[in-house]
């Protein structure tokens, strides 16, 4: 999709949808942009938000690009890049089009370039087939770490999964988290120091977790 390394395809769930708000397309194209981690691993001094901004344009861009492609096809598009810049949110498509799994930070991982990629979307009615979820045991793995936990500043990640809305999930508290982010003009720590989003880590992580629960679940 143009300038995006990730994509994936899913059907549009209204939950998604944030209030006040309509997105009546029966599909949604997920977009992911790669950035550059080392400008990442500065957070939170200025050069991260401003990667995380040049990356954030990139995914609109592509966005807007393969928006243009399916209208030329006759069919209707909806672009929008993120955050907030769309009536959908896009974490939870992402997940179900099996772009990546939620860490325990609140943000996504990714068997390719863990946490370090920003989202961006297309709502469409062109007749898609969808993706499935993608399994890396990333669940297992933030249960035993604390890298992203102990790196917070204002200590907003959990350590546990909480309940949200009848679903037990990773949850960060934003009353803490967005106070900092806004001094820093976005923050970013945690997606920085989290294991996968070293260069190069993410696929053998996954392989290592992916054959540990195999193993586990043959032997269970």
């Amino acid at each position: 999709a143009n300038e995006a390394e990730l994509v994936g395809v899913t059907r549009m769930n209204q939950d998604w949808v944030f209030e006040g708000y309509q997105a009546n397309e029966p599909w949604i194209v997920v977009l992911g942009v790669a950035m550059d981690h080392d400008k990442l691993a500065k957070a939170p001094e200025i050069e991260s938000p401003i990667e995380v901004m040049t990356q954030y344009n990139r995914g609109t861009r592509a966005a807007r690009s393969l928006s243009n492609l399916i209208q030329s096809l006759g069919y209707h598009a909806r672009p929008h890049g993120g955050p907030m810049a769309g009536p959908v949110l896009l974490i939870p498509p992402a997940i179900e089009c099996g772009m990546a799994e939620l860490g325990k930070h609140g943000s996504l991982i990714n068997r390719t370039y863990g946490s370090s990629f920003r989202l961006a979307g297309v709502l469409t009615d062109l007749p898609l087939v969808a993706d499935g979820p993608d399994e890396i045991a990333v669940d297992e793995f933030c249960t035993n770490c604390r890298v992203c936990t102990s790196a917070c500043p204002p200590n907003a990640i959990f350590q546990e999964k909480q309940s949200v809305r009848g679903v037990t999930k990773w949850f960060v508290d934003f009353d803490k988290c967005i106070p900092y982010f806004n001094d820093t003009q976005g923050c970013g720590i945690c997606i920085a120091v989290c294991p996968w989003s070293r260069p190069g880590t993410a696929p053998r992580l996954a392989e290592k977790m992916i054959t540990k629960r195999a193993r586990r679940a043959s032997t269970g």
